[in-house]
């Protein structure tokens, strides 16, 4: 990178010409919605489908008042410093694959970051990105589907690039961290956000064309439980065994004392080991 690429830490709105320079994406057709400021991308995003936009439209905002994660949690959007953006697809999958999404999504923004860090990222299962035990990324992913077909996917994005331990929330701070606090530069976001649509766009066309399983093995690569104790929340239910990697349709494999595996699709992963 150059050192244009590098800006002094001054808040400053996107230039998205910027980012679309050199894009060169084949499957995802990128047209940005921009807003200063909005609720939440993923609503925006969802509206926007449901009046027939197209694959590949993308909403990006500065900030987020009602920005959300994963399980109904909020998601700290302070403005001009990070990227939230949510994307539009209509995938050629069926139903019962569409969860497949998130772990693509999770596949590509781990790769995305890990061209702007010295260290390789971890995924932590099924849709965060995590350095050190730390937030930096996460994927929130919601479908429009019947058992026939899937309309479309809302594919929402958070991730923390230019945002200091000071402005952050004091309960954020064990929890979370940025591209600037782990690497100590500021970090232009038009080229954080190139260079994951061009990642996003290779990997939703490897899907679609060749399934799941070699975006598998680099989704097992990263993961970083693998093998270490966990508690998962399951509502009023807990259950405790080894996290040992994923099926192929995406669901967590977990294994108690006595050798007897299960599939979690959904839940709340907790690490019971360091």
């Amino acid at each position: 990178m150059s050192a244009s690429d590098f800006p002094a830490l001054s808040a400053t709105p996107l230039d998205l010409e910027r980012a679309r320079a050199g894009l060169g994406a084949r499957r995802l057709d990128v047209k940005f919605h921009y807003f200063p400021s909005i609720g939440s991308t993923n609503s925006e995003a969802r509206r926007l489908a449901e009046n027939g936009a197209a694959e590949g439209e993308i909403v990006i905002a500065e900030a987020q008042s009602q920005g959300r994660g994963r399980l109904g949690r909020a998601w700290e959007s302070p403005p001009l410093a990070n990227l939230y953006l949510s994307i539009i697809l209509r995938p050629h999958l069926p139903p019962v694959h569409a969860p497949q999404i998130t772990l693509m999504a999770a596949v590509a923004l781990a790769e995305t970051v890990g061209a702007f860090l010295t260290g390789p990222p971890a995924i932590k299962w099924p849709n965060d990105i995590v350095v050190d035990g730390k937030k930096l990324a996460g994927i929130l992913t919601e479908a429009a589907c019947d058992s026939a077909r899937v309309e479309y996917v809302i594919l929402g994005i958070g991730l923390n690039l230019n945002y200091g331990a000071d402005s952050m929330p004091a309960f954020l701070r064990p929890r979370a961290t940025s591209i600037f606090q782990l690497t100590g530069q500021p970090v232009a976001r038009e080229s954080v956000l190139r260079r994951l649509i061009q990642d996003l766009d290779r990997c939703y066309g490897e899907l679609e064309a060749s399934g799941f399983e070699g975006l598998r093995e680099r989704w097992e690569a990263r993961f970083v439980w693998r093998g270490r104790l966990v508690r998962v929340e399951l509502g009023d239910r807990v259950l405790i065994g080894r996290a040992q990697g994923i099926e192929p349709g995406g669901a967590l494999i977990l294994e108690d004392d006595e050798g007897q595996r299960r599939s979690i699709v959904a839940g709340d992963v907790i690490p019971l080991e360091i």
